[in-house]
């Protein structure tokens, strides 16, 4: 499935596959990346899977769910926000991504306020929203980050931009398969499961880990038609989880739940190189609307990951770190 997706958008499939099993393992991804990357053809792409049993918000406030409770009570499907910035203030955004993320971890809500009280019991559906990095600073130094944010939500860093932008969802072809609980799962431990471990620790707590890790490898079993867990469903999750790995390197704290930043500029500089190999200034300047003096400035505090060639036209190159962060991420996987 990730080779037909990436036949007709290159560097989509991994996007798609990750958004289909976070559906069918039941939790919250959020899909980072610029703008006109792929990530609302990915999730449309999801929802066309879905047939009919998703549904797809602007944002999601607690005060909204008050009048949608009845419509996500004994709900399995999948819900999706299409695009965080489309909700204007930095607590809309927050609260629709807790609220989510509590409702798929929890399986329910029951919220009394001074003026309605919300009562959603029995959800086991998904949730996918999509972000742009130049609002991950805020929502990172959010204390919702720490309470909410980092363990229960999966995020996805999507590193490439579309050489040739294609609109239309892929046709995609995967059976949704049984239910996980269908699923059964011999056993933890061994090079592959460690594997695995050590990358989700670089997003979530350990006992976070172990839960993530369990639902997505029978979710992967389901998706292949079978009952059972085996070696490749593991080498699958480990290349496609791989991105996830960035957020080590591209959020910045001074303490141990306090002061974080999100690093925006060596984010976006990657995703070119990721892209293009070696772009030229010029493609960075007409990717991000800046002029060649802004962007060599900019690249310029990112020194130890990329510099700028003097040759003509003028390439933005990767330092050793920057290509061997790339590997670490899968950029120069094979599909």
């Amino acid at each position: 499935m990730i080779k037909d997706v990436n036949s007709t958008h290159k560097g989509l499939g991994p996007l798609v596959a990750t958004n289909i099993l976070a559906a069918k393992a039941k939790k919250t991804v959020l899909n980072v990346s610029p703008a006109g990357c792929g990530k609302s053809v990915a999730t449309r792409t999801v929802s066309n899977m879905m047939e009919g049993r998703s549904i797809t918000f602007d944002s999601l406030t607690l005060a909204g769910m008050y009048r949608i409770q009845g419509d996500v009570t004994n709900f399995d499907g999948h819900i999706i926000v299409d695009d965080l910035g489309t909700e204007k203030g930095l607590w809309g955004r927050i609260s629709t991504i807790t609220v989510l993320s509590n409702l798929v971890y929890g399986h329910g809500v029951y919220k009394i306020t001074h003026s309605y009280e919300i009562k959603v019991e029995n959800f086991n559906g998904s949730v996918s929203l999509n972000i742009q990095p130049v609002l991950m600073h805020s929502l990172v130094q959010s204390d919702e980050w720490i309470s909410v944010i980092r363990d229960k939500v999966l995020r996805y860093y999507h590193l490439y931009r579309p050489i040739t932008p294609n609109q239309e969802p892929p046709d995609i072809d995967l059976k949704w398969g049984a239910p996980t609980n269908e699923v059964t799962m011999t056993g933890r431990g061994g090079k592959l499961w460690y594997q695995l471990v050590a990358i989700g620790l670089t997003q979530w707590s350990f006992a976070r880990v172990e839960e993530h890790l369990a639902d997505m490898l029978r979710a992967t079993a389901a998706l292949d038609g079978r009952d059972k867990v085996k070696s490749a469903d593991y080498h699958l999750l480990i290349k496609l989880l791989r991105p996830i790995q960035l957020e080590r390197y591209i959020v910045e704290t001074y303490g141990f739940e306090q002061g974080r930043v999100f690093e925006n500029n060596l984010y976006c500089v990657l995703v070119e190189i990721a892209s293009f190999g070696e772009p030229t200034l010029n493609t960075i300047c007409e990717d991000y609307k800046v002029s060649p003096t802004t962007a060599r400035r900019l690249i310029e505090t990112v020194p130890n990951w990329a510099f700028v060639k003097t040759n003509s036209p003028s390439r933005v190159a990767a330092t050793d770190k920057a290509r061997e962060l790339l590997d670490i991420c899968g950029v120069y996987d094979k599909w």
